[in-house]
């Protein structure tokens, strides 16, 4: 493999490592999530954005050595895509154009899955906000009383006009 290709396989690697910790990160979130605890949550969220900023700065090392590798092949960059770059190599260089798919496929299937538990971990959380929402209505239900409600005699009650503050003032 020669040099400017090696580059790209050891980026995609340090991506590919990237992703799997941000996969173990989005389900020790989802874990607390359901726990509810508030401080592990937290972490998650920190940790998350430094290591989608190590993403970003890796990604931005892989566009800058096929960019490099484009000027050499005198090729449009948009051209060289992973797959292209196999499929670019695999006449002169088979195992390299293996393992270049075998990590873009690795790539793909773990940005499947982050992108899966994300989403689930989205909808838990409205999930419990709709919950919440509820429950507060229910709390703030009780202060007004209901058309529908009987009074202690068994008949049912007129609308009352809600929650009155009564003065102890004398």
């Amino acid at each position: 493999m020669d040099t400017k290709l090696a580059q790209i396989y050891q980026t995609l690697q340090k991506l590919l490592g990237f992703h799997r910790q941000l996969l173990d990160i989005v389900r020790l979130e989802r874990d607390a999530l359901m726990g509810a605890d508030l401080k592990v949550i937290q972490d998650c969220t920190f940790a998350k954005e430094g290591l989608i900023e190590t993403i970003r700065q890796a990604e931005a090392e892989r566009i800058k050595h096929v960019t490099e590798l484009a000027m050499m092949w005198k090729k449009p960059l948009r051209e060289l895509t992973i797959t292209n770059i196999a499929i670019e190599i695999q006449g002169r260089d088979l195992k390299s154009a293996d393992q270049l798919r075998s990590a873009h496929t690795a790539l793909t299937v773990i940005l499947q899955r982050i992108t899966e538990q994300n989403r689930a971990n989205g909808e838990l959380v409205e999930r419990s906000l709709k919950l919440v929402e509820q429950m507060k209505k229910n709390v703030l239900g009780e202060a007004t009383p209901k058309s529908n409600t009987y009074n202690p005699q068994g008949q049912k009650a007129s609308g009352a006009p809600g929650a009155r503050l009564f003065s102890r003032e004398a």
